[in-house]
């Protein structure tokens, strides 16, 4: 009679019927830390569990505000400053990739994600130290001249930076592996949620006259006190993304079937051995890769992997002039100030008054990210993850293209909410995208069906792969932009070469491998 049962039962049956069956089995058989994988998470459990995104989204907004004024203030030319800008990618794409490898092999007690995200947020807190105050440093050491401050400085924005890259990506991969596989949309989204109001605060901190306050008299300078509200924010996200879920180790996985968190796969073959087919095999632990593998599994992607790494470049770099630039470019072509005018002098008043407002555009941004991100998986629900993907990367292509024709003010605030829109997007469908590869254990299709995947791919990796993509297109941008700016003439230019990548990224993403989300 079970048996008959079985074969009638739904799939969101058979799957609440082995999350309970895991639940009770690591209720009575193991620590009570462990069974919570196995249940639907609460929203507030959801943001407890997304606090470090505020924090790096918080230091993101800080980093674009105010490390090239702290670079041009040491004495640094603007050409020199760029090329600083230059530093964190370039280690981001040689070790980000390496650090996610090394998690997915990691058997501490502790679990592979957290262990490595305590070590990135110490490295991102100690950077956030170094970062506004590289000449107190210097003079505190010996080291006045002003190579070295640049040099503390820079090191501190390389290892804050890096540091902010690497847990972006683990913090989400961490995330979807305490959640059950229906609640991996839902924490992705209330990450962009938050995220967004991480960035807001970031930027609203930016606007704070931090000097004119009471509290000012304990600070050298704004900067300083603007990195220290940063820093207690990514202290309080991090202490609560650790201290939320505990993870199942490695070698407990490995031991004990009953504690693997249930994937797409699994599902698939318990909803094929109950209603009988003799096919249904045994579903094993994914494989963790070592460092040689992961190189092959990175020169040798799959091309769903291919396609969809190509697409997020080509949406960053879309994303990162406007992130870059667009202060300078409101101050200059909106307002119609000039930087080099002399102090106090009318075009250097309507320059500061241009960055002043853009900064509120940044904020309506992130705002609009974070409402965006209530919306998302709705839309992903109704219409499909293709006409969300690819209508997000064109609003932000028609709105960096409207901004550079009509540079007007409105429009400049519309086209900071159509940017909010991309950046949910980008920071969300991929890493969906990933993991619905991996729950299904495949990367292509043949004749409408999923084909299991033989090689062996880590989770960690693959997620890492979109933090890599970032890295190698703001290095891009850092060499690129200037150059194309002084050859036009104009800041103009960053809108329409951000508006051609999004639609290539856009046309790119028609091309994606979905699977049916």
């Amino acid at each position: 009679m079970d048996a008959e049962q079985g074969k009638h039962q739904t799939e969101e049956e058979v799957l609440q019927g082995m999350l309970s069956h895991r639940f009770n089995y690591a209720k009575a058989h193991r620590s009570s830390t462990y069974h919570h994988t196995f249940r639907t998470k609460t929203r507030w459990e959801l943001v407890r569990l997304s606090l470090l995104i505020v924090g790096i989204e918080c230091t993101y907004a800080t980093e674009t505000a105010f490390v090239a004024p702290i670079l041009l203030a040491i004495g640094l030319p603007h050409t020199l400053m760029t090329m600083m800008w230059a530093m964190p990618p370039i280690v981001g794409v040689l070790f980000v990739p390496v650090v996610a490898s090394v998690s997915d092999r990691l058997r501490s007690s502790w679990g592979r994600r957290r262990p490595v995200l305590l070590l990135l947020g110490i490295a991102m807190l100690l950077g956030m130290m170094l970062l506004p105050h590289g000449r107190a440093i210097g003079e505190a050491i010996g080291l006045r001249s002003v190579a070295w401050v640049a040099t503390i400085t820079t090191l501190g924005l390389t290892t804050t930076d890096f540091s902010a890259e690497a847990s972006n990506g683990l913090c989400r991969t961490y995330a979807m592996e305490v959640c059950t596989i229906r609640d991996q949309a839902r924490v992705l989204s209330t990450m962009m949620l938050i995220g967004g109001l991480g960035g807001m605060l970031g930027y609203l901190f930016g606007a704070i006259d931090w000097i004119s306050l009471p509290i000012g008299q304990y600070f050298e300078s704004n900067e300083a006190a603007v990195f220290t509200a940063n820093w207690i924010v990514l202290l309080i996200g991090l202490v609560s993304t650790l201290t939320s879920f505990a993870e199942i180790p490695l070698p407990v996985q490995e031991q004990d079937a009953m504690l693997r968190p249930v994937t797409h796969s699994m599902l698939q073959n318990e909803v094929k051995r109950m209603r009988g087919d003799e096919y249904a095999t045994q579903t094993q632990l994914s494989e963790s890769i070592g460092f040689r593998q992961f190189v092959r599994n990175t020169v040798q992607m799959p091309r769903s992997m291919k396609i969809l790494c190509l697409t997020q470049f080509l949406s960053h770099m879309g994303y990162l002039p406007y992130c870059l630039y667009f202060t300078d470019f409101v101050g200059a072509e909106v307002f119609g100030g000039d930087v080099q005018a002399p102090e106090h002098s009318p075009a250097f008043v309507l320059y500061e008054e241009g960055l002043r407002f853009a900064c509120w555009g940044m904020a309506l941004f992130a705002g609009c990210a974070s409402l965006y991100s209530l919306v998302i998986e709705r839309l992903i629900d109704r219409v499909g993850a293709r006409p969300v993907y690819v209508g997000g990367l064109m609003a932000h292509c028609v709105g960096m293209v409207a901004m550079g024709l009509l540079r007007h003010r409105a429009i400049v605030m519309l086209c900071c909410s159509l940017t909010g829109i991309m950046y949910t997007t980008i920071y969300s469908i991929p890493f969906l995208l990933i993991s619905h590869y991996h729950s299904k254990n495949s990367f292509h299709m043949k004749d409408g069906k999923c084909v299991e995947s033989t090689e062996p791919r880590g989770f960690g990796a693959d997620v890492s792969m979109m933090s890599s993509v970032l890295c190698l297109a703001q290095l891009i941008v850092s060499l690129v932009m200037g150059v194309l700016i002084d050859a036009a003439g104009t800041t103009t230019v960053i809108t329409y070469v951000a508006g051609g990548c999004t639609l290539l990224a856009a046309l790119s993403a028609m091309a994606v491998l979905y699977m049916g989300l």
